[in-house]
């Protein structure tokens, strides 16, 4: 997408100037780098200043604007070429630049450094003849390359017919340079078609996969000991040794007491099983709601953790290792993410020792308002954002899996829970994490949308700033439908493929009311 503007020398008056506040945003008598555009290039007296265009173009990840006098076979047009990486909105400090020109006179190249000021590449092109020309700049640097069609071009015969050409005016708006958006959080999104969801806001939590959070509690009072003790953030594996607890003299640990204990351990984790295995039965009749299967797979996956923690307890006192030592195993795999002791420390029964949580499978519950419980049924994905994180969409077939709802209304908050499986390989979710999250239902619909954070609240009123140039912004009021997630369905106000700011917006709102043109760091 190109827009083109233009950029009309300042000798034509002042009256003008203000009329377009933002054509002007540039110092026309202001070189920075020994190119004054009061004086035409290769001339050795003052000469009016052509008309100029000015450009913005967006390609492969990059944005460019640029700022030029209409071409003149034989004269030399300055080329302040701007260029930003998007993705972090930074100026684009290395590579070269390139003006190609193609059409009349065969095909032109001419290249250019970036300036001192990052950013920013001068280039000088010189037409051999008159005639139309493609115009591209083609940025290449480690970072990759770029190429601008910037259209087609005419290029005059003479200094006299290119002072008559007929340029796009500037419509005003508001001046926002690139010096000041390179230099403060910024960013800018297209408005384009995408597929949107109906649904409602919540509010969600992490939580443990059944069987994927384990407790280690001291069996005993006891001192701890080990000589590779776990730290927070360790990888472990079900079964393996974090510690050795010694027990405190008078503890109660015959032999009696831990096969005891362990009898007690199996029972339990028999029982758990076979209650899992006749829930199972009825869920496949439809006897059961499908939450008493899930939490009967957590009970009993913790009943078996128990157990074998109650059997290697045993064993390590029928075989006498470590002394009476016993032995504290992990119940389940995961990271380790709590340590209350150390070696030689001294901890009472029942103490908390190791908090360990496999967060490669996780939960996610959803306080849904008691209003939107009918809408449940057809819940097609669920939107997730905890703070400071990037959001995540749960999406069944790709590695989710929605669970279901609960039976009951809360007495206080009148809302029902409904939760959602997922995988988490990278294990950027933690459990315990909480945020916003958005209900997806139905079937989508393909809506003209932007980032729900391009949008400003003025005075009642959904505004957002529309980029019109590189340097020029434009206050639109906009009507919104439906949001999902975060993107908003534009109902009036922007057209397909203009580009809003989505991070700074208060920035150019600021620039807007200072009510004058800023200052230029650099000349055009």
């Amino acid at each position: 997408m190109i827009t083109i503007s233009s950029r009309r020398p300042a000798a034509w008056g002042l009256a003008l100037g203000l009329s377009l506040m933002g054509g002007l945003a540039c110092n026309r008598n202001a070189p920075s780098d020994g190119h004054d555009h009061g004086t035409e290039a290769g001339h050795g007296h003052e000469v009016p200043e052509r008309p100029s265009l000015a450009p913005t173009a967006w390609a492969d990840g990059m944005e460019l604007f640029v700022e030029y006098a209409v071409l003149v076979a034989g004269e030399t047009s300055s080329f302040g070429a701007h260029l930003t990486h998007l993705e972090g909105f930074q100026a684009v400090q290395d590579g070269r630049a390139e003006v190609i020109l193609t059409g009349a006179g065969g095909e032109q190249r001419f290249g250019g450094e970036v300036t001192a000021t990052p950013g920013i590449f001068r280039i000088a092109p010189k037409p051999r003849v008159a005639g139309e020309v493609q115009v591209r700049v083609v940025w290449k640097g480690p970072k990759g390359q770029a190429s601008f069609d910037l259209g087609r071009h005419q290029v005059y015969p003479d200094l006299a017919s290119a002072m008559k050409a007929q340029v796009p005016e500037a419509e005003g708006g508001i001046p926002f340079l690139k010096e000041q958006q390179w230099n403060v959080p910024f960013a800018t999104a297209e408005a384009q078609p995408r597929a949107l969801y109906q649904g409602f806001e919540a509010y969600g939590t992490i939580q443990a996969a059944p069987g994927g959070e384990g407790r280690v509690l001291a069996p005993v009072a006891g001192r701890l000991e080990g000589s590779t003790f776990p730290n927070v953030g360790q990888r472990v594996r079900r079964g393996q040794r974090l510690a050795g607890l010694v027990p405190k003299a008078g503890a109660d640990l015959s032999l009696g007491t831990v096969q005891l204990d362990f009898e007690r351990a199996r029972l339990r984790q028999e029982q758990a099983a076979a209650n899992l295995a006749r829930l199972k039965g009825l869920l496949e009749q439809d006897a059961v709601p499908k939450r008493r299967v899930e939490e009967s797979t957590r009970e009993a996956a913790m009943a078996e953790a128990e157990f074998k923690v109650a059997q290697s307890r045993k064993d390590e006192v029928l075989l006498g290792k470590g002394g009476l030592a016993i032995a504290l195993t992990a119940p389940v795999s995961g990271i380790v993410s709590a340590v209350n002791g150390g070696p030689g420390i001294q901890v009472a029964e029942g103490q908390e020792l190791f908090h360990i949580v496999d967060v490669r499978h996780l939960r996610l519950e959803v306080q849904v308002p008691e209003a939107e419980a009918g809408r449940l049924a057809k819940v097609a994905s669920v939107w997730f954002q905890a703070p400071g994180l990037p959001p995540q969409v749960l999406e069944p077939g790709r590695g989710a899996r929605l669970l279901g709802q609960g039976g009951a209304i809360h007495p206080e908050r009148r809302t029902i829970p409904f939760l959602v499986s997922f995988a988490n390989p990278s294990g950027t979710l933690k459990v315990g994490h909480a945020g916003k999250a958005f209900v997806r239902v139905g079937s989508p619909s393909r809506d003209l949308a932007i980032p729900a954070s391009a949008l400003q609240d003025e005075d009642g009123l959904s505004v957002v700033y529309v980029q019109a140039g590189g340097e020029r912004f434009l206050r639109r009021i906009v009507q919104v439908g439906a949001r999902d997630g975060d993107w908003v369905q534009v109902l009036g106000g922007i057209q397909p493929g203009e580009r809003v700011v989505t991070l700074g917006a208060h920035l150019v709102r600021l620039a807007a009311s200072s009510g004058k043109v800023p200052e230029h760091g650099h000349a055009h």
